[in-house]
C-alpha cells in the first residue's frame, strides 16, 4: 500500500508533465499496457495446440492496432478520456463485469491518471510504433468496411478529403533529408506527421524547408527542443492542413507566431519554454480553430494570460 506522501509525489510528477503537454508513451503508457493488458490483447499465438486470438479483436501491441480498436469499435477517442473505452474500463468498480484488467489488482491511481492524461493530450505515441504486421491489411479493411466512426475520425477524413496517400519510399527519403521522423497519421491516412526523433539541436531552419513537398499532407509537426528560429514558421504557415504544432523548448518569439496567422486549421499549439511574451496575445486571438494552448515557462505574464483568456474564453490555456 502506498503512503500518502508517495502517492502525492507520484501524482504531482504526472501533473507536472501535463503542464508541458507531454506524456511519454514509450516510457509511461507502454509499460502499463505491456504488464497488465498484452496477455489478452496481442497478436494471435498458439498455446497447447490451440490458436489464441486477442480478446474482442483488440490488439494493444502496436500504435495502428490501438487506433483501429476492437470488434466493438474505437477504444481511444483523441482528447476525450470520458469517451474512450480503454480508459473507462479501468476505472470501473472491481466487481463490474467489464472492469479491466479482469485478473489481478486494478491499475493504481497513478497508472489510471497516466492513461487519462495520455488520451486527453491527444493520443501521442511519440516515436513508438510497436507491432506493424498486418497494418496494410487493416488499411484495406478500413476502406472496405462500413463502420460507424468516432467524430474525431470523421474530422480527420474530412481534413484529408481529396488527398492520395503518399508513397512510403518518398516518406523515407524525406525523413532522411529533413532529419525528422515522417509517417502517416493513421491507418491508410494520406495525412502525415513529422517529429524530432534524435539530436533535436541538429534540426535547423534549412531542414524545415525539406518539408515543403509534404505541405498539403502535414497535419501534425513536433519540433520540440530543435534549433529552429522564427524563420521556419514562414514555411510552416503555408501548410493548409496543420492542426497540431509543438514548438516547446525552441527560440520562437511572438514575432514568429505572427507568421502562423494563415494556418486556419490549427487546433493545438505548444509554446512551453519558448520566448513568446505578452505581445503574442494579439496573434493568438486571431486563430479561428485553436482549442488548446500550452504556455508554461514562457515569457508571457499572468496578466497576459488573463487577457488572453478574457478575449478568447473558449480556448483552454495551460500556464
Amino acid at each position: 500500500m502506498y503512503s500518502n506522501c508517495f502517492f502525492a509525489f507520484s501524482l504531482m510528477a504526472v501533473l507536472q508533465s501535463n503542464l508541458v503537454g507531454v506524456i511519454d508513451f514509450r516510457q509511461e503508457v507502454w509499460p502499463i499496457l505491456e504488464k497488465r493488458c498484452i496477455e489478452c490483447h496481442r497478436e494471435p499465438y498458439e498455446k497447447n495446440g490451440l490458436l489464441k486470438k486477442p480478446k474482442a479483436g483488440l490488439r494493444l501491441d502496436g500504435a495502428a492496432y490501438i487506433l483501429h480498436g476492437s470488434d466493438e469499435g474505437t477504444v481511444v477517442v483523441v482528447d476525450h478520456p470520458s469517451k474512450s473505452a480503454l480508459y473507462q474500463r479501468v476505472i470501473l468498480p472491481e466487481n463490474d463485469a467489464d472492469h479491466m484488467p479482469p485478473k489481478g489488482d486494478s491499475l493504481t491511481t497513478n497508472q489510471k491518471e497516466i492513461l487519462r492524461m495520455w488520451i486527453a493530450e491527444g493520443v501521442d505515441f511519440g516515436t513508438w510504433v510497436g507491432a506493424i504486421d498486418g497494418v496494410e491489411e487493416l488499411a484495406e479493411r478500413k476502406k472496405n468496411e462500413l463502420v460507424q466512426q468516432a467524430s474525431y475520425l470523421k474530422e480527420v477524413d474530412q481534413l484529408s478529403e481529396g488527398l492520395i496517400p503518399l508513397n512510403r519510399e518518398k516518406l523515407k527519403d524525406l525523413s532522411l533529408k529533413s532529419g525528422l521522423l515522417i509517417r502517416p497519421l493513421g491507418i491508410g491516412s494520406p495525412l502525415v506527421e513529422a517529429r524530432v526523433v534524435t539530436e533535436p539541436t541538429k534540426i535547423t531552419d534549412g531542414m524545415i524547408k525539406e518539408l515543403i513537398p509534404l505541405k498539403e499532407h502535414l497535419a501534425k509537426i513536433d519540433l520540440r527542443n530543435s534549433a529552429i528560429t522564427d524563420q521556419s514558421l514562414i514555411e510552416i504557415s503555408s501548410f493548409p492542413r496543420l492542426t497540431h504544432l509543438n514548438l516547446m523548448g525552441t527560440q520562437i518569439t511572438s514575432k514568429g507566431i505572427r507568421f502562423l496567422r494563415k494556418t486556419q486549421k490549427l487546433e493545438n499549439l505548444n509554446l512551453v519554454s519558448t520566448q513568446v511574451s505578452d505581445s503574442v496575445v494579439e496573434t493568438i486571438v486571431i486563430f479561428p480553430n485553436l482549442q488548446r494552448l500550452f504556455l508554461w515557462n514562457s515569457n508571457i505574464s499572468e496578466a497576459g494570460v488573463s487577457a488572453l483568456r478574457e478575449k478568447k474564453n473558449d480556448l483552454v490555456v495551460s500556464f
